[in-house]
This record gives C-alpha cells, structure tokens and sequence, in this order.
C-alpha cells in the first residue's frame, strides 16, 4: 500500500513540475516590447563600452602590431 502512495505522489509532483515548467515558457514565449528591447540595446552597448575601455586597468596595454 505504500509503495503505490509513493508512486502516487511522485506522480503528483512531476505532474506539478511539468505544470510550472508550461507556466514558465507561457510566460517568456511572448514577444518583447519596444521597451524591453531598448533596455536591452542599451544595456548592452554599455558592457560593451566597459569592456573596450582599458581606464579600469592601469596595467592594460593592447598588443601592437608588427
């Protein structure tokens, strides 16, 4: 008897992760908004920014070509 109330309950849960992962991807499925998608433009070309600058590292020299 307990081991068919054990499957019964993994079952459950499974059942409840299946539903959540489906909640989930409903949710990001959607397409972005013009908002959304400047921020992440934005966002973006800021990390870019900061990467390409050497002023954070006082010892970054870029290699010279030959």
């Amino acid at each position: 008897m307990r081991v068919k109330e054990q499957m019964q309950k993994q079952q459950e849960k499974a059942f409840q992760e299946e539903l959540s992962f489906a909640q989930w991807l409903n949710h990001f499925r959607n397409e972005p908004t013009i908002k959304e998608l400047d921020a992440m433009e934005r966002e973006f070309t800021k990390k870019q920014l900061y990467k390409l600058q050497p002023s954070n590292n006082p010892y970054y020299f870029p290699l010279q070509g030959a």
